[in-house]
């Protein structure tokens, strides 16, 4: 059988399978045996009347289900992340070599850029707080 340490990893889609095929096993009843299949086992069995070897086929096909779910989003999960560090490596490498071939004209664009963010941000901090009022403010005497 499973262990609880895999049980309690596959939780949310082992409730959510249960509840879809044994609705009459409550969310508080699955809360007490989360985790634990030989009480879920005995929880199905004694809520649904059924057999012991055909809630046991259906809690092990659960946990097949879920173990494959689990596993197929862990590949692709790190197929993503491959792609994105390639990707990365790729920017930094071409980054990297037209640096090289123009070091002066990547120092002042850069020293450029960082100024115009300081000067923009600086800006944008002060104005709310030097903010003078407009003549309709004036005006109304607000």
């Amino acid at each position: 059988m499973v262990t609880r340490q895999q049980a309690s990893g596959q939780w949310s889609q082992i409730h959510g399978a249960v509840q879809k095929k044994y609705g009459q096993v409550t969310d508080d009843e699955l809360r007490e045996v989360e985790g634990d299949s030989e009480r879920l086992i005995g929880l199905i069995q004694k809520k649904a009347g059924v057999a012991r070897e055909e809630v046991e086929s259906f809690v092990r096909k659960v946990y097949q289900d879920c173990g494959e779910t689990c596993s197929n989003l862990t590949e692709r999960a790190g197929e993503y992340a491959q792609a994105t560090r390639d990707q990365l490596r790729q920017g930094y490498e071409g980054t990297t070599q037209a640096v090289a071939k123009h070091p002066l004209e990547s120092v002042v664009t850069a020293l450029g850029v960082g100024l115009l963010a300081g000067i923009a941000i600086g800006y944008s901090l002060a104005a709310d707080r030097y903010r003078q009022p407009t003549w309709r403010e004036r005006f109304s005497g607000r």
